[in-house]
Formats: structure tokens, sequence, C-alpha cells
């Protein structure tokens, strides 16, 4: 049965490709628009989540790498790493800028040595307030010097909007 629809399927095929060859041989000389408008269909696919979320990455990746390449300073670079948080199997990825990767090793090493005590997070942030400061600075002119890192960016909000959009339509207000 298979075999009969293959062979079914070729000689229609055949005979479609035929009748295309033979009407433009004869109408070669003269070229009329259809009268009719060409039918246009637009498929737009829902990506899932995990596509999404890869997609966001390889975005975040490509705009880190043209801000690292084009800042005016290293201390400004983001660096992106992948960790475990204690207790747990799940890989988390951080980006931060390389100035508070730096005070974090400082401060631990202070704290190991019994010089400073402990800090969280939040800490840093706040011994980095003008850092932070140059850093959004960067960010600002290079957007205004170079459109595609500017649509860029944009590119990256409507990705993050969208994954949490459909995360928010899947699982309601569980986060």
């Amino acid at each position: 049965m298979r075999n009969t629809l293959t062979t079914a399927a070729i000689l229609l095929l055949a005979l479609v490709s035929f009748n295309v060859s033979s009407q433009e041989s004869e109408s070669s000389d003269e070229i009329t628009p259809s009268a009719q408008p060409i039918e246009e269909i637009s498929v737009i696919g829902q990506r899932t989540l995990s596509r999404l979320h890869l997609r966001i990455t390889e975005k975040e990746d490509e705009i880190y790498a043209f801000f690292n390449a084009n800042n005016s300073s290293d201390r400004m670079d983001i660096i992106c790493t992948r960790r475990r948080p204690t207790g747990t199997n799940i890989l988390l990825r951080e980006c931060e800028p390389r100035f508070i990767k730096n005070l974090r090793v400082e401060k631990t090493r202070d704290q190991r040595l019994g010089i400073g005590v402990g800090f969280t997070q939040g800490d840093l942030v706040g011994l980095s307030a003008q850092d932070f400061e140059n850093l959004q600075n960067e960010m600002l002119s290079l957007m205004s010097t170079n459109p595609e890192f500017s649509d860029a960016l944009a590119e990256l909000v409507d990705l993050s909007e969208n994954y949490e959009a459909q995360r928010e339509a899947l699982f309601g207000d569980e986060q």
C-alpha cells in the first residue's frame, strides 16, 4: 500500500512540474501578473521555557562579550561563572562585574585572617557604589554610540518579558 502511495505521489509531482515547465516555455515572451494577490501564511511558533532560557543566556553572553571588548577598563568586565550552592546539585549561572569579584576575594581573605567581619552581597554592592555608577555610565555610553548594542539589549528585554509571561501562564504565582 505504501509503495502505491509513494508512486502516486511521485507521478503527481512529476505531472505538476511538467505542466509548470510547459506553461513557462509557452508564455516566456509575456509575463502577466496574477489578478489575485498571493496568499501569505505566517506561522508563529511558541518557544518552550527551556529554549527561551537558553536564548536569553546566549543573548547575555553576546552582550557581555561586546561590552567587555569595548569598555574602558578590565575592572568593568562582566564575568559569568557557574557554581553549585552548598547543599544542592543544581548549577547556577552568576554574572557580575570583575570589581565585585575582586572585592569578594579581598573581603573573604580579610575574614579568614580575622581582620574583617562577615559580609553579604548587599555589603559588597554598597562598598562598590561608585564602581557601579561608572559601570552604568559605560553601558549608557556604549548604547548611545552603538546601535547594535542597544538593539541587543532591547532584544534581551523582549526575550526576558516573553519568558516571564510564559512562566506566569504555566505556573501562576509560583516562584
